[in-house]
């Protein structure tokens, strides 16, 4: 599949009623179950999608004592001897990087309620209380800005998205710093 094709697959412009929030606890809850498979681009818009209306994980006040955006190079870790080895870590270390993004960013929503969140000129771009820079507040406007950003970074969108553990990681993330 190739990155056209995918952001045409992802299409959740009609998704109004779902808050950001919910809809990432949604997703954390539907990756979980899926951290025993390889991540590839029909698997991606299945969780994406289905997020849309599953029901959400259950919020963690621990979570909100996360005040950074997820380094991705803290969760893959290439230290190993044989080359089955490296994949194998990196795979399980590019979930784990997803996985802390999703808890980053649901912890940030929770913590912006009723502050940053009802700010009408947000779209324009708001620091939450920890600093972290945010653009886009829901599910459809995240993921497009997310995509905007990796066809712009690679120029050809006729090009095979290669997907793994690390995209989803990565598409949340710079949805969220894409203007």
């Amino acid at each position: 599949m190739t990155y056209k094709e995918f952001d045409n697959n992802i299409n959740l412009g009609s998704l109004k009623n779902r808050d950001l929030e919910t809809y990432l606890l949604a997703l954390l809850k539907l990756v979980e179950q899926e951290r025993e498979q390889i991540l590839t681009a029909d698997l991606l818009l299945k969780l994406l999608h289905d997020a849309c209306s599953s029901k959400p994980k259950k919020f963690n006040v621990e979570w909100l004592k996360i005040k950074d955006a997820p380094d991705e190079n803290t969760f893959i870790d290439s230290k190993t001897n044989s080359s089955t080895d490296k994949t194998l870590i990196s795979d399980i270390g590019e979930f784990y990087y997803s996985i802390a993004v999703l808890k980053f960013q649901i912890a940030e929503l929770h913590k912006m309620k009723g502050k940053q969140l009802d700010n009408e000129w947000k779209y324009d771009g708001i620091d939450s209380e920890t600093g972290n820079r945010w653009y886009n507040f829901d599910p459809s406007s995240i993921l497009e800005c997310g995509m905007r950003c990796f066809m712009d970074y690679n120029k050809d969108d006729e090009l095979e998205f290669e997907v793994s553990w690390r995209t989803l990681g990565d598409l949340l993330e710079m949805g969220r710093i894409y203007e």
